[in-house]
């Protein structure tokens, strides 16, 4: 758990987790071949509608250079989003 957290109201760590079950449903749907771009704007859409007050970036990138994915390569889901006053982050491989 992030200190970050120690910010955040008890409403607030509640909807928490969620960041990282939209990421993680990010890395599944690229990794079973849906369009990046689609399944980052639906975690961003679905984070917004979870209540955070707005999405910095929910992006896929090479895993090592952080540039734009290439088949191949290894890739990470990036995430930053805002919860109240707090940013919060979170990565997970593709």
């Amino acid at each position: 758990m992030s200190s970050r957290n120690a910010y955040l109201s008890d409403a607030e760590r509640s909807v928490a987790p969620r960041l990282h079950e939209e990421i993680t449903a990010v890395a599944a749907r690229v990794k079973d071949g849906d369009a990046v771009e689609e399944a980052c704007a639906d975690a961003t859409q679905h984070l917004e509608d979870a209540g955070f007050k707005s999405v910095d970036y929910v992006a896929v990138r090479d895993a090592v250079t952080l540039d734009m994915p290439t088949p191949g390569r290894p890739m990470r889901v990036l995430a930053a989003a805002w919860l109240g006053k707090t940013r919060l982050i979170d990565n997970i491989a593709v």
